[in-house]
């Protein structure tokens, strides 16, 4: 732990909106108390931060400087690429003649830059999910952009002195590809205090997330239409107007059991959730990162105090079976989903509440926080230079 006469100071960096990036502000508030923070990200700065460095959001639009970033990552001359990225040189500018004791870094594409600027006691790289797989449904990114992350994952991120993910399959994948040893810190959802509410007829259902073709959502609809248990399924979902919205709206209309509704602000989304009975996060493992999802809304629903639902994606087996929350199905297609709905009772799921709110406070996002506060911590205690 840092001397308590001089506190040190600590850069949060991200290419992301650094005010409504979950996992950056977990950090910021579990690290305010010890550290002197400043934040870097596209934006304006989160609430309570004095030191803010608004960063470039995106590549720019100048097109010939596209082109020329595209072509060197086609040609896989990525050591060209940090000089390239208008991205990384409107950061570099801004921040390179500053100086922090420890840097703490968002994703793959910030390591490069968090690098030379060159912390004085370390860099911590929280990578969230397995970046060499991160949009491998577009064939795009996986000619372009997949082999770059794959370089940056072999001779950069290695040279980082702490390293975090989102989930334990996250972990062993980056151990087993490329020897890298880091900690899992959960996208566990901030404490919230609410009381479960009795359950009724009808169960009320809800799904709030982003309405993408990968996650297979329409399988929750189908299932809710086609269950003999009484129940409805109200889904928030981000992403009107795409074609595969427009089919889950289609097919919501199928049914008077199902309705679609606009995205909540997160400031009011787990009292929103609060008002249902469970919550379903049935996700098909169509990528390798869905296939180890262990998403924000697994925990929204249990600091709203809903059962839960899941399939069978083995980093949601393990807590749902581990603390008592919910169930199972068998696979990620209605009928599995259906038969695990025709076994729904009122009293059933309010158990699986009252397990919720006794673990609540155990799986809240501010338990999980004290992991990188530790990480920060050891980095802080190494001999000053």
């Amino acid at each position: 732990m840092p001397s308590p006469e001089k506190r040190l100071s600590v850069l949060v960096l991200t290419f992301a909106p650094v005010s409504s990036g979950p996992r950056p502000l977990k950090q910021i508030h579990a690290l305010q108390d010890r550290y002197d923070v400043t934040t870097a990200g596209v934006g304006p700065a989160p609430s309570g931060i004095q030191d803010h460095v608004e960063l470039k959001s995106g590549e720019g639009s100048n097109p010939w400087r596209m082109v020329l970033f595209a072509a060197v990552l086609a040609l896989r001359l990525h050591r060209l690429a940090f000089w390239l990225s208008t991205r990384n040189q409107d950061a570099w500018h801004k921040l390179r003649h500053r100086k922090w004791d420890v840097i703490v870094t968002h994703d793959v594409p910030t390591i490069t830059l968090a690098l030379r600027l060159k912390a004085r006691l370390g860099v911590l790289i929280d990578l969230h999910e397995y970046a060499p797989r991160q949009a491998e449904h577009d064939w795009k990114w996986r000619v372009a952009v997949a082999p770059y992350f794959r370089w940056l994952c072999r001779t950069e991120v290695p040279k980082a002195d702490a390293i975090s993910v989102v989930a334990e399959g996250i972990a062993k994948a980056y151990k087993d590809n490329y020897g890298l040893d880091s900690r899992v810190v959960v996208n566990a959802t901030p404490y919230h205090d609410l009381t479960p509410h009795a359950s009724r007829s009808p169960i009320r259902l809800v799904h709030s997330g982003v309405a993408h073709p990968q996650r297979r959502l329409h399988t929750m609809i189908e299932a809710a239409r086609d269950t003999s248990t009484d129940v409805t399924l109200d889904l928030y979902l981000v992403g009107s107007g795409t074609p595969y919205f427009q089919r889950l709206a289609k097919l919501a209309q199928t049914t008077d059991r199902v309705a679609i509704h606009e995205p909540v602000p997160y400031a009011e989304l787990l009292p929103a959730l609060n008002r249902y009975d469970v919550g379903l996060a049935v996700l098909a493992p169509t990528t390798f990162n869905l296939a180890w999802c262990l998403p924000n809304k697994f925990f929204d629903y249990i600091q709203a105090r809903l059962g839960l639902i899941v399939g069978p994606s083995p980093e949601m087996v393990k807590y749902v079976e581990r603390y008592r929350v919910g169930a199972v199905s068998a696979d990620f297609d209605a009928a599995a989903l259906v038969e695990v709905l025709n076994g729904l009772t009122p009293e059933m799921v309010d158990g699986w509440k009252r397990n919720c709110d006794r673990h609540a406070r155990a799986l809240s996002g501010e338990h999980q926080a004290t992991i990188w506060r530790d990480m920060v911590d050891e980095l802080a205690a190494r001999p000053r230079t």
